[in-house]
């Protein structure tokens, strides 16, 4: 995190409108009509473009509040950034109590951080564990991960219950693990519902 706590503004300005040209372009974003977009703090790339132009294309956002207590987070919609957006926990903004949570089986595409990425899809986070509970309650939901490529990394320590995205953006790149969707179309294929993987 301190290589990236490095770059000056307008590295991080210069970097993220790459990421999130990108990701825009995704056909899985376009498709979306319900994404959830995590807001940026500190030196993260700056999603709060991204969110506009996703408002701007029709799409329903939804992002995240932190419940401290069951330590989860809530997708709540939001519709306008400057009024619906505030400091909660940790300091980062997160959507106000007038914005009406989000039903899980309605979201078609999760936006995940993280601290550092591995070249394989798994990601080492803050540390509170709360997206990888949220992301095990939207199996059937697109994942994907978020990143300068300077956090990249060619190995990044998991365990077996670990889970990855299915694809990652940076600004130089689009990387995409197709095997946890293989899996899921694959038991679906099979007769089992989407709540049977993972």
């Amino acid at each position: 995190m301190a290589r990236r706590d490095a770059l000056s503004p307008d590295e991080i300005r210069r970097k993220s409108a790459a990421v999130g040209s990108h990701l825009l372009e995704l056909p899985e974003f376009q498709r979306a009509r319900t994404v959830m977009l995590f807001v940026s703090f500190g030196s993260e790339i700056d999603t709060l473009p991204i969110i506009e132009q996703a408002l701007r294309n029709g799409k329903r956002v939804a992002a995240p509040r932190v419940d401290r207590l069951t330590r989860a987070l809530i997708p709540c919609l939001i519709t306008d950034q400057a009024n619906d957006l505030a400091p909660g926990a940790y300091g980062i903004r997160e959507p106000q109590g007038h914005c009406p949570p989000v039903p899980i089986d309605e979201i078609d595409v999760v936006i995940v951080p993280a601290v550092v990425w591995g070249e394989d899809g798994y990601r080492v986070g803050y540390g509170g564990g709360y997206y990888d509970r949220f992301l095990a309650r939207v199996p059937h939901a697109v994942w994907i991960g978020l990143g300068f490529e300077m956090q990249v990394e060619s190995d990044v320590p998991h365990e077996s219950t670990d889970l990855k995205v299915d694809m990652l953006v940076t600004e130089s790149q689009i990387r995409r693990f197709d095997d946890r969707r293989q899996c899921r179309e694959g038991m679906q294929d099979d007769g089992e519902g989407p709540d049977s993987t993972d």
